[in-house]
């Protein structure tokens, strides 16, 4: 091969290299400019809170001194009103006063939502009117958004106990005992142990969920103490709090 032809070989060899090198430079440009717009629409898009009240419509839930729907209701009403003019919150709710929705449908709801944080408020019945107790419920650690989950659990209790109201966090199953036939398991936020027994359908949302049982409606004191208008308001100061705590 003579010299002249060398050196022409050489030289495409080179452009050959330096277009490739060119290439590459330019993808990993493209992929870092991608990244950084990519964190900063994250960074600056709007927090999704998804409120969710147990019950509704037909499905009116616990009927004691208080309907249960009713309360979840007025307590979702007030929290939706307080967050939903917060700079930087997108607030939704799983469904309207007075609509009965399958479980299924609400997580659905908060899936298609993209959600960031789930409140979902109820009550309970309580094995006798004396028990008095508020009941926090968080994702057990199967779940991939248990650390949130339990934060906020965390922080919702925090927020009760400031208050001096008996309050109690942890996770919730459903024990077998035989056919057909379930018993409550209700273990400690320190309790990760997998029992392999389902929880509340609506923790299966991709987002941290915490369920709120807020007081037995079968006791005339504590439904004195949370349906009056400061009970509404300590509750939703809770929460409220809570909520900005998760993302101060």
């Amino acid at each position: 091969m003579t010299k002249r032809k060398s050196k022409r070989k050489l030289r495409k060899e080179t452009k050959i290299l330096a277009f490739a090198i060119l290439f590459l430079v330019l993808l990993i440009a493209g992929l870092v400019i991608f990244q950084i717009v990519s964190e900063k629409n994250k960074q600056g898009r709007d927090i999704v809170i998804v409120l969710d009240n147990a019950h509704g419509g037909d499905a009116s839930g616990i009927q004691g001194i208080v309907s249960e729907d009713e309360y979840n209701e007025k307590v979702i009403d007030l929290l939706y009103a307080k967050l939903e003019n917060v700079p930087g919150y997108r607030v939704i709710r799983t469904h309207q006063d007075g609509q009965a929705m399958a479980v299924s449908t609400r997580v659905q709801v908060i899936n298609d939502a993209h959600a960031d944080l789930v409140l979902s408020v109820r009550c309970h019945d309580g094995m006798s009117p004396n028990v008095k107790q508020t009941m926090i419920y968080a994702q057990p650690a199967t779940f991939k958004t248990h650390g949130d989950s339990v934060a906020f659990a965390r922080l919702i209790e925090e927020g009760f106990g400031s208050l001096s109201v008996p309050c109690f966090s942890g996770y919730f199953y459903n024990h077998p005992i035989k056919a057909g036939y379930y018993q409550e398991r209700i273990v400690g936020l320190d309790d990760e142990t997998d029992y392999g027994e389902e929880t509340y359908e609506l923790m299966g949302a991709n987002a941290p969920v915490v369920i709120v049982s807020s007081f037995n409606v079968n006791s005339q004191e504590e439904a004195d103490i949370w349906t009056s208008e400061e009970g509404y308001e300590n509750a939703v100061e809770v929460y409220n709090k809570a909520i900005r705590n998760m993302f101060k």
